[in-house]
């Protein structure tokens, strides 16, 4: 009998070769869909930010009302429904941003001074997963006036 040389592949090589081919593809597939959803928490922990930023200008821009306290509140409050000065008005469009701008996004406002040095705690706080829960991330930020 003459053996002759086996030539294409046989059926358990190319089940083998599938098997590897959808491994990769699946690893590939779960780092794309990591890699969006990272993008997208640093999208909203740019926002959020931005947003601190935009109350800090604002409250360094109104120094007398920061010091008297009128823009301190807690997390979770509400918005002024007919704000009578500017601090509240400012209050009542930052908070409007921070719902618009991250998802159940909610914020707080502490003004401290001590001896002549003024200084603004601000903490943005939204649910990065968006399951519609309590706000599970925050960022605060600290500045002085």
């Amino acid at each position: 009998m003459i053996d002759k040389a086996q030539q294409g592949a046989t059926l358990i090589e190319i089940l083998i070769t599938v098997l590897v081919m959808s491994v990769g593809l699946v690893g590939m597939a779960t780092l794309q869909f990591d890699a969006v959803k990272l993008n997208n928490d640093a999208l909203l922990r740019t926002k959020a930010v931005n947003l601190a930023n935009d109350m800090a200008d604002r409250i360094r821009a109104n120094p007398d009302a920061a010091e008297g306290g009128d823009y301190d509140f807690t997390l979770g409050a509400t918005a002024p429904t007919s704000p009578a000065d500017t601090a509240e008005q400012d209050q009542s469009d930052w908070l409007a941003a921070l719902a618009n701008e991250l998802p159940s996004g909610q914020g707080s406002i502490a003004v401290s001074t001590v001896g002549n040095i003024s200084e603004v705690n601000i903490q943005v706080c939204w649910d990065e997963d968006r399951s519609g829960t309590q706000p599970a991330t925050c960022f605060t930020f600290v500045s002085g006036l």
